[in-house]
């Protein structure tokens, strides 16, 4: 804290203050400073602050101590559902010994055999090609993500937040002891594992698919998030639930929210060995421009009149947006708010050909590197085939780089293509 006095000379011509007096005020005046001045030191070093959030400033950081909620049984859930065992004293420990468990595990440790081969290529290729962008923390906005977890801290590793937002629902933690006493473990773990199945097969959720996953015991995205969280060898810290007030910002106090807030998920975790705390927020929402409607009956507004979301959007302060197996959704003029909101608050954009069409780069305002091969897109998508981005690609007028790894819709090495776009 710098104070800035200025002693004017203390002058005698009006006889109603001697010399002396002057002095002495001045010294008063001097000690009050020095008293001021500590007592203000003292107040910081006893302060705690809450927990930082994705909109929390970063200038404030070197300023405020901040301390942060911790359970253990949490991270307890997300080793046991990781298929890795937990600490003695946990809850879960008995169950650990069961077949159930035992068999559970076996079968994840097959399913990440040849995730596990492909991963050291991926992070050798984020540390080369996206050290800029992982540089100083910031926030990851990951829209249309599922719960895939895994790419989004295989690519952006150094960020201090990440959002993620889909269609499939938040979910809720899961009391693994009562569901082993009224029989509905098994049916959760083998949810879980054919979730598991889909992301380190393809790399990518089916939407449809998931859908299904999560109308049965595993109720949400939860799950697969703390699965990939552990997996990673992160420690989960604390789960809880907030809500997106209008003016954007998040509560964690629920019984002043309006019932259409949107409520998610945030996960407090670290990196295991290290002091560095990360969050994740994840809402299921709709971030086309109108309302949509579900299979089910559900109506969910759009960002045409979700104002509070937009507002989000806009105070998380976006350093990064990844978009990956996205449907091809903001190649529809019917998701120009999202597309738009990506384009004017993104730092660093970094998506596979089913991001943002490549037409709404404006090349004066962002520089762009292609890795891999464009051809055409799967069969499912193929009316959104774009032939200037095919061009990029046949001519290498532009950067075109090599691409060592397989990723989304064409997820076999040599068939994808990812764009990274740095803003000017």
């Amino acid at each position: 804290m710098v104070f800035d006095f200025h002693f004017g000379v203390i002058q005698n011509k009006s006889a109603l203050l001697s010399q002396t007096s002057a002095m002495r005020l001045y010294h008063i005046l001097l000690a009050g400073l020095f008293f001021l001045i500590a007592a203000c030191d003292n107040s910081q070093e006893s302060t705690e602050q809450e927990p930082q959030s994705e909109e929390t400033p970063k200038d404030t950081l070197a300023v405020k101590k901040i301390s942060y909620p911790e359970e253990a049984r949490f991270d307890d859930f997300a080793k046991f559902i990781a298929g890795s065992e937990g600490r003695s004293e946990s809850e879960l420990k008995a169950l650990e010994s069961s077949e159930t468990w035992q068999e559970y595990r076996m079968n994840l440790d097959n399913l990440w055999y040849k995730t596990n081969d492909k991963l050291p290529a991926i992070k050798e290729w984020t540390a080369k090609e996206l050290s800029d962008a992982n540089s100083s923390g910031g926030t990851l906005f990951y829209p249309f993500s599922g719960a895939d977890f895994l790419h989004a801290d295989l690519f952006f590793p150094e960020h201090d937040h990440i959002v993620m937002m889909a269609l499939e629902p938040v979910g809720n933690y899961a009391d693994l002891n009562e569901k082993n006493k009224d029989g509905t473990l098994t049916p959760y773990l083998n949810g879980l594992k054919r979730a598991m199945n889909a992301i380190l097969r393809l790399s990518f959720f089916r939407t449809i698919a998931m859908a299904s996953d999560f109308q049965s015991e595993m109720d949400g995205t939860l799950h697969v998030l703390v699965h990939f969280m552990s997996r990673t060898d992160h420690e989960l810290m604390y789960q809880e639930k907030v809500a997106i007030q209008p003016d954007g910002k998040l509560t964690n106090d629920l019984t002043s929210v309006a019932d259409s807030a949107y409520v998610g998920n945030r996960f407090y975790f670290r990196k295991a060995g290290e002091d560095k705390v990360k969050t994740l927020t994840y809402f299921a929402v709709n971030v086309q421009n109108m309302a949509y409607h579900s299979r089910g009956g559900l109506v969910a507004k759009g960002l045409d009149e979700r104002t509070d979301l937009v507002n989000y959007f806009k105070k998380i302060d976006i350093k990064s947006t990844y978009l990956k197996s996205a449907s091809y959704l903001m190649h529809r003029e019917t998701f120009s708010i999202i597309r738009d909101l990506i384009l004017n608050e993104s730092e660093y954009l970094l998506q596979d050909d089913s991001g943002i069409p490549v037409k709404y780069f404006d090349q004066s305002k962002w520089d762009l590197t292609f890795y891999g091969n464009y051809s055409f897109p799967i069969s499912l998508f193929s009316e959104r085939h774009q032939e200037d981005l095919k061009e990029i690609y046949l001519k290498k007028e532009m950067k075109v780089e090599p691409l060592p790894f397989g990723i989304g819709y064409q997820y076999r090495k040599g068939t994808s293509n990812l764009m990274l776009a740095k803003k000017k």
